[in-house]
């Protein structure tokens, strides 16, 4: 990089990591005709367009994707040195921390945390990005979100997490479902037409598919969606069955007209954690959200009894 132009990749990794000109001005405290300016300088530098207009949004070339991995390194170390000393407030904080998580944790987390969030930090926006399927906690290390919620096995070694909770899985049927008229059990579990929630991890229905196998058996998929919350309203009105996470079938049988049964077999618990970058472990206002968020999840149970029908 030219002399004088090293400023430049403090602009270009809040472009990556914001994916937008005005976001990126409001991360450095500069106005955007300037962050602007920085982008048309970048461009020329690196003779690539960087990020470029996709789905009404911003995304990075694979130039910039591997520019930024290669700057990484550096850009870490300038982060953890410059780190504010100053006791966090939150009740004055002003930042934006990004999430990604699917539908279903933004469901269970979400919705317990944000009342009192913007009660003791009322300038602290929280942003939960859009899900792409080929991405998972490579989002970390690229730092185009700061903090994960979900269930990943085998984080790498630079990444840290805390657990938040876990619960079981249900399965769902319709009221008036031709199950429900014979003892529930493997066998009819099997003998109809299944969603297949296979999100953006593919974790859930791996494994259920996984304790199947063990057993030589399979289902058969009918549909496969990327929202469990949609998962129940397809079942109530089809002859379609849906394993779910527990509170999701909890909260949406009455509106869909759904059933719950016990699964067939044995399943593992759904567990749910936050994950982050070794990079945000010392950031005071990215600790302080972590605890805060943990902290309504202190005690890692069911989401509550379910009233289940076994036929």
């Amino acid at each position: 990089m030219r002399s004088g132009d090293l400023n430049l990749l403090l602009h270009f990794d809040a472009l990556m990591t914001t994916r937008g000109v005005s976001r990126a001005a409001e991360a450095l405290g500069i106005t955007q005709p300037a962050m602007s300016a920085a982008l048309s300088r970048l461009r020329r530098l690196f003779n690539d367009p960087l990020l470029v207009r996709e789905a009404g949004g911003w995304q990075p070339t694979l130039r910039a994707t591997e520019l930024h991995l290669q700057f990484r390194p550096l850009l870490d170390t300038w982060h953890q040195v410059s780190l504010p000393r100053a006791e966090f407030d939150p009740a004055t904080t002003r930042r934006v921390v990004t999430l990604f998580a699917t539908d279903y944790v933004q469901f269970t987390v979400m919705g317990r945390v944000m009342g009192q969030l913007a009660q003791q930090a009322p300038g602290l926006e929280v942003r939960v990005m859009s899900a792409r399927p080929q991405l998972g906690l490579d989002m970390l290390d690229t730092n185009q979100v700061e903090l994960i919620a979900g269930y990943y096995p085998n984080p790498a070694a630079n990444l840290r997490s805390r657990f938040l909770f876990e619960e079981s899985a249900v399965c769902l049927v319709r009221e008036g479902h031709p199950c429900l008229q014979r003892p529930w059990s493997l066998d009819a579990y099997l003998a109809y037409p299944h969603v297949n929630l296979a999100a953006h991890t593919r974790y859930f229905s791996d494994q259920l598919d996984q304790a199947l196998a063990a057993q030589n058996r399979a289902r058969r998929v009918r549909l496969t969606l990327s929202s469990y919350m949609a998962a129940p309203f397809a079942v109530g009105n089809s002859d379609l069955i849906a394993t779910v996470p527990l509170s999701v079938a909890n909260a949406l049988a009455a509106q869909a007209g759904t059933v719950m049964l016990a699964a067939p077999m044995s399943l593992p618990m759904l567990k749910v954690s936050l994950y982050w970058h070794e990079r945000y472990h010392r950031d005071p206002a990215h600790a302080w959200l972590r605890n805060f968020i943990a902290e309504r999840f202190h005690r890692a149970s069911d989401a509550g009894p379910a009233r289940q029908r076994r036929a």
